[in-house]
């Protein structure tokens, strides 16, 4: 099994080094890990991100360890970009002397507001009709961009274990398909298991429409510490199982490969 979503420190809020990740993931009998560090050029996200002047170094440092490692492990590089859309062609620019093997796109930012962060919400009184009608519109745009191959905890607004409405669910469904037409592909995201929404990104019934629109999807812990790697996966494995969805994907140099399920973690 992968694990595609691997944090280090250099994201300023991740514990432990990169040689624990790695070997937390060997422990566990993954075949790959994807090392999908923090890039945000929003002002707002910048202390929470690896700086673009720290790219080389994290890109040229994950090259060296897939070397290291490659008889016991596959281990990719790629980043996780904050989207914001004024940002999008100094993204491109950034990541285009690179040769990454993902680049996923993720919304945090709503109104200078960190929506995966309760207090700032609460601090800027942001109630979740008005979080769940604005992030659609980003993830939109994310989507339209055509920068990412793939989405990262897509119905993330129910971190915090509220309730999000109906048309939420009806709209981003409508997404989907857009989503499946552009060949991008959907993180399953374990980290959710453990926030107050106490499931995976993303719910069941969006697995769903992952299966209906022939969307694929890719597997992250969303781990900032070694012993998160793979965390939850043996329930992510059959929510995919039950959903019809019997393969993962993994990435190299931006090209997909489909890995079975019956690979088990």
């Amino acid at each position: 099994m992968i694990d595609y979503h691997v944090h280090t420190p250099l994201c300023n809020h991740a514990t432990g080094t990169i040689h624990q990740y790695i070997g937390r993931a060997i422990k566990a009998g993954l075949c790959e890990i994807c090392f999908l560090e923090h890039l945000t050029l929003n002002k707002n996200g910048r202390a929470l991100s690896m700086s673009p002047a720290q790219l080389p170094l994290y890109y040229h440092a994950v090259q060296r360890l897939s070397l290291q490692y490659r008889d016991r492990i596959r281990v990719r590089a790629g980043l996780e970009v904050d989207f914001s859309p004024g940002y999008s062609e100094q993204v491109a620019a950034i990541i285009e002397p690179f040769a990454f093997d993902l680049i996923a796109g993720s919304v945090h930012f709503i109104e200078n507001t960190n929506i995966v962060s309760s207090r700032a919400i609460k601090n800027n009184n942001m109630n979740i009709d008005r979080i769940c009608d604005q992030y659609l519109s980003l993830l939109e745009k994310l989507v339209k961009s055509r920068i990412f191959d793939v989405i990262c905890h897509i119905d993330v607004p129910k971190k915090f274990g509220a309730a999000l409405p109906e048309r939420f669910y009806e709209n981003i469904d409508a997404l989907m398909e857009r989503i499946g037409y552009n060949e991008m592909a959907v993180e399953v995201n374990t980290s959710g298991f453990d926030h107050p929404a106490s499931e995976q990104y993303p719910a069941k019934l969006l697995l769903d429409a992952c299966r209906r629109y022939k969307i694929p999807v890719t597997l992250g812990s969303d781990a900032h510490a070694p012993e998160e790697v793979g965390r939850h996966f043996d329930r992510a494995i059959a929510l995919l199982e039950s959903s019809g969805i019997h393969s993962v994907s993994g990435f190299r140099r931006r090209v997909r490969h489909d890995i079975k399920l019956e690979h088990q973690y």
